[in-house]
């Protein structure tokens, strides 16, 4: 990375660090500009073949047509919406430059003559995927983390939560400031490691990606968090209050828990484990 394409991130992410506790990390060398949340859902019993075939071919070809790889997980527990389909998901974060190059890279991915072929062998015994892919394009919020480093081999694997609050354009840019405003810094305060948060580019949603050491961590802090919540919250309205016109009686209530929350394991493919 050139030195003038890093000095205007690193000064964007050391005002976010003054709130936020500081950790050692090593920058994933990145251009992505748009992020994408892509969940694939395989046949039952097809979930170990889906998985070899991006962990043999998949990735490798991405990145050929400028896709990166920044996280790969299969579902420890489900969102209540996935239902019997969370034992089936392998869910994917991946970068593009832009929401034009996602489309480019994309075609040029399904023209690809090695992934008609590498995929056309992986469906010899029936198809792999019950339904397509599902794919949402994120933005990184400017409050979120240096994208971690790839991690070392033999390092503990975690345990990964995907938190997606399907706020809707109205409701988005609130959830946003209460993040940046104290909330990103408490989850870190009780333990939490966050690795990216984003908004969705159609605005219908905030998606962060967290990281704890393993399951029983995960609800230590999130115990923990209650405590801090309240009074954060409580003062926050209050300020919001003094300063926001009187809001509509008829608007629909703020929601306070993730639509989509699923805790995911990193399959040995991801950068990020």
């Amino acid at each position: 990375m050139k030195l003038k394409q890093f000095l205007p991130a690193f000064l964007m992410c050391a005002s976010w660090a003054l709130a936020i506790p500081a950790r050692p990390l090593a920058a994933q060398v990145s251009t992505s500009k748009v992020y994408e949340l892509r969940i694939y859902t395989a046949n039952a019993g097809k979930l170990a073949e889906l998985e070899a075939l991006l962990g043999a071919q998949g990735i490798r070809i991405f990145g050929k047509h400028g896709i990166q790889n920044v996280f790969d997980g299969t579902v420890l527990e489900g969102a209540p919406i996935d239902g019997a389909d969370a034992t089936n998901m392998l869910i994917c974060i991946l970068g593009h430059k832009s929401s034009a190059a996602a489309n480019k890279d994309w075609a040029e991915v399904d023209a690809d003559p090695a992934w008609k072929t590498a995929w056309a062998g992986a469906e010899k015994s029936g198809p792999l995927l019950s339904r397509p892919a599902s794919s949402l394009l994120l933005e990184a919020t400017s409050f979120t983390p240096v994208l971690e480093a790839p991690t070392a081999a033999g390092a503990p694997t975690r345990v990964f939560e995907l938190r997606k609050y399907n706020t809707g354009a109205e409701r988005l840019p609130a959830m946003v400031d209460e993040f940046q405003s104290g909330l990103a810094a408490i989850l870190v305060k009780v333990g939490m490691t966050p690795i990216l948060y984003t908004t969705a580019e159609d605005k219908s949603s905030f998606v962060y990606l967290l990281a704890h050491k393993d399951r029983e961590a995960a609800r230590a802090s999130w115990t923990a968090f209650t405590p801090e919540f309240r009074p954060f919250m409580a003062q926050f309205n209050a300020k919001q209050a003094a300063t926001a016109p009187p809001a509509d009686p008829a608007a629909p209530p703020r929601r306070r828990t993730p639509d989509d929350n699923r805790f995911l394991v990193p399959t040995s493919f991801s950068p990020i484990r």
